[in-house]
């Protein structure tokens, strides 16, 4: 019988999950070889060589891509070994011969011979052979990945799993699977509003980070049940244990179902005031989530993973078809398109990227655009075009300074006008400190704002928030940011300038209380919290909520605030937190 056993990690995404463990870098898992008749041999042959091929030529544009862009990290350089692998006569020989000569599949060939070579690398039992190791693994995955998906397509499980990731946990992690089948996460780092945790919040799935020597302490297959309420990891859980996750999952499918029917009205606080609850989406197929969940419209589309995976960059009319389904499927709902917001962690394959010491800080979002012009024109023609007939809008991010705001809104202007085509309404995403301290002078030239909390928090704190070094340091409540956000709300509403939030904090339901006590009207959540978000609502007497936050802005304190968080939320909003099991305490 198997020993259970508990690891303890970071929760950055609640929740719990139950499946078996799928390592990221280990294809050379348990598998079944598969033969072919001898008369298939030939053309098994030819398969192997075509898909050998290609590999060695990605290979080959990413050492290529990698030198144009200063290679500091050393990427290039093992991206030239692994293309010199893919001619290495003991390799390629090898595969040949299992083909040729056993009859293997070319993906029974590639495993059998990979697994040969990374037993023989770990048996060496220097660290040098070991990482050999792990390229012989990365080189069996990409070999696999371009036979059965050209090297684009999504992976697939037959299972639910549990993915464990030996390193930082990126988007491409659940872009690149189904992630129906995805229960849980368990990751080496990870920020709680990095790019992947805000993905796997969309989709539910809990992740839990920080820990280290996963390979040692989870084997492949393995049951592993994530209790990300606990910041634990249990691998071959208890009998009792999967039966109350079983009972979990059913209340809280349940809870989620019934949100969703009820909430698909209108949101209004008890006094009378309507909030509108929108949906962020990252992929296309998300607007039916959001509608799914009561979404009054989408105030946050992230064009950039439709662009972040291509080894090329779309032309206008796949974006043009891309933004049309989307904005096809709204009727006349608002719907906010945020132009690509590459750079940072979200890396693009079709562009140079220069290796840079703080990609947060460097060339990214708008400052990529105004400098690759012909990428900003082909991508805001097609949201035009895409465009008419709807309410839809375009916004900008990492806007930085008037005068680099108006050179945007002039190009567009121009983009319009080149097309015959009446203009959107254009916003900022304010995120960077420069521009949302300096917000009035911004308000004449915009048509509606959104503020970005997650990098603005970032930006202020000083503090990476995919580092969990400094996790702490990243903290929604923290009074001085609270009084930047509440001048930016204020401004706004004087003006008559919509203004919302669209970071990871207008989404969580600990701090709803305080976003409508600084006076925001506007929330955009992931889908999944739209019916939660408008149930708090409907709970919280907005004027008296603002009346009573106000005195507590000038503490300097942040247990303060956080107190105050704690007390109100217990006090209003248990029953909610229950129903939806969410913890009244932030963990952050």
């Amino acid at each position: 019988m198997a020993t259970r056993k508990v690891i303890q990690g970071t929760a950055i995404v609640r929740g719990k999950g139950l499946g078996k463990a799928y390592f990221i870098g280990r294809a050379v898992q348990d598998f079944t070889v598969e033969t072919i008749p001898h008369h298939k041999v030939v053309e098994e042959l030819d398969t192997f060589e075509e898909v050998r091929t290609k590999v060695k030529q990605y290979y080959r544009n990413y050492n290529m891509d990698t030198s144009e862009g200063h290679d500091e990290s050393g990427e290039g350089t093992i991206m030239k070994i692994y293309e010199h692998i893919m001619d290495d006569p003991a390799f390629k020989g090898q595969v040949t011969e299992y083909i040729s000569r056993k009859n293997y599949t070319v993906e029974s060939a590639v495993r059998s011979v990979s697994k040969e070579f990374i037993d023989k690398f770990n048996s060496a039992g220097t660290s040098y052979f070991r990482d050999r190791s792990s390229d012989m693994v990365e080189i069996c995955e990409t070999l696999i990945n371009f036979l059965n998906n050209g090297g684009n397509e999504k992976y697939t499980f037959s299972e639910d799993v549990v993915l464990v990731i030996d390193r930082s946990f990126t988007p491409s992690d659940i872009v690149n699977y189904n992630v129906n089948k995805i229960k849980g996460v368990v990751s080496k780092s990870a920020g709680r509003t990095s790019h992947a945790a805000i993905l796997a919040r969309s989709y539910s799935i809990p992740v839990i980070t920080g820990v280290e020597d996963i390979k040692s302490r989870i084997n492949p297959h393995e049951p592993v049940l994530i209790n990300a309420y606990e910041d634990q990891i249990i691998i071959h859980p208890s009998s009792d244990e999967c039966a109350e996750y079983t009972a979990y999952r059913e209340r809280y499918l349940q809870a989620r179902e019934v949100g969703a029917k009820r909430w698909h009205a209108p949101a209004y606080t008890p006094d009378g005031v309507h909030i509108s609850v929108l949906a962020n989406i990252s992929f296309k197929d998300d607007v039916h989530m959001a509608q799914d969940n009561g979404a009054d419209g989408i105030g946050l589309v992230r064009t950039e993973y439709l662009l972040s995976e291509r080894e090329t960059f779309p032309d206008e009319e796949e974006q043009f078809a891309y933004y049309s389904h989307i904005i096809s499927e709204q009727n006349s709902r608002e719907i906010v398109i945020r132009v690509m917001d590459i750079g940072g962690d979200k890396a693009a394959k079709f562009l140079k990227m220069p290796k840079e010491g703080n990609p947060f800080m460097g060339w990214r979002a708008v400052r990529i655009l105004l400098e690759r012009k012909e990428l900003f024109r082909t991508q805001l023609r097609a949201i035009i075009r895409a465009g008419q007939g709807s309410n839809y809008k375009i916004m900008y991010p990492m806007v930085t300074s008037l005068s680099e705001w108006r050179e945007i809104k002039q190009f567009t202007h121009v983009v319009a006008d080149e097309l015959g085509l009446p203009c959107p309404p254009l916003g900022i995403l304010f995120e960077v400190p420069l521009a949302i301290l300096e917000i009035d002078s911004f308000l004449e030239d915009i048509d509606f704002a959104s503020i970005g909390t997650n990098d603005l928090i970032q930006y202020l704190s000083a503090a990476d928030r995919n580092n969990s070094k400094v996790n702490y340091l990243y903290n929604p409540a923290e009074p001085a940011f609270l009084r930047i956000v509440d001048k930016a709300i204020d401004a706004c509403t004087d003006k008559g300038i919509p203004i919302s939030i669209c970071g990871e904090m207008a989404g969580d339901p600990m701090y709803t209380i305080i976003l409508l006590g600084l006076g925001l009207t506007r929330f955009s959540v992931i889908p999944a919290m739209v019916p939660i978000v408008k149930e708090i609502v409907s709970k919280i007497n907005f004027l008296e909520i603002q009346e009573e936050l106000s005195h507590l802005l000038s503490v300097t304190e942040i247990d303060n605030i956080a107190d105050w968080i704690e007390k109100k939320n217990e006090e209003l909003l248990s029953d909610i937190f229950e129903r939806y099991q969410i913890d009244t305490v932030s963990h952050d």
